[in-house]
């Protein structure tokens, strides 16, 4: 199995592969995450001696984070799944927040707008059953929250700092239950926000569609 790992809900986008048991890994890469994508994954592809076309899985953090980040990762899923179906697995940064943490406590990520997107109430597999929004003065500061250590300084609550990296992404998806894959074409970003939806690139709005 030759699968993908990509986090791009950030502003540092990080993408990995394992194949033939070997792992090939760039974290944390500087540029915009649409004239990187491709190349690092060429890079990747090439280090481990396969094709883009022989990447049979993909495990994508999928939101909440980067509006612009979580959009072009799924495209890119959908772009592959085009070329060779592709089995996918969604997880979310609150959850992998939380499962590097080690820790029982819920997560949090700044949404911006005085908002704040939280994670509570872990399954047995390490990820969070309930996800929301809160306006930030709704955030309860006598509790601990597991933190992006690049955001400890926006919030005024007791935290636990993590950095995540593609390695626990890798641990929290084997023990995510195998029903939880799906086909590539059905991946979406994760939006906590009611107001923002999702369409395929070839249903969005573009001179190249409008015929």
């Amino acid at each position: 199995m030759n699968c993908l790992y990509l986090d791009a809900s950030r502003d540092r986008m990080s993408v990995a592969l394992e194949s033939g048991g070997s792992w090939f890994a760039r974290e944390s890469i500087d540029g915009r995450h649409d004239q990187i994508l491709l190349e690092t994954m060429q890079s990747i592809c090439e280090e481990a001696g396969i094709a883009i076309r022989q990447v049979s899985h993909a495990v994508i953090v999928n939101g909440p984070g980067s509006f612009t980040g979580l959009r072009i990762a799924v495209s890119f899923v959908h772009a592959l799944d085009l070329v060779q179906p592709l089995r996918v697995l969604p997880i979310d940064q609150l959850s992998l927040l939380g499962y590097m943490a080690k820790s029982s406590e819920g997560a949090i990520v700044d949404a911006r707008m005085d908002e704040v997107y939280v994670g509570t109430e872990k399954h047995s597999d390490g990820t969070y059953q309930s996800l929301g929004l809160l306006p930030l003065s709704e955030l309860n500061g006598d509790q601990t929250w597991v933190c992006h250590a690049d955001e400890a300084h926006r919030f005024d609550a007791k935290l636990i700092l993590v950095r995540p990296t593609l390695e626990p992404l890798r641990d929290l998806a084997s023990q995510i239950d195998s029903s939880k894959w799906t086909d590539g074409h059905r991946l979406t970003p994760l939006y906590l926000r009611k107001t923002v939806s999702w369409k395929p690139l070839a249903e969005q709005p573009s001179k190249l569609y409008d015929h």
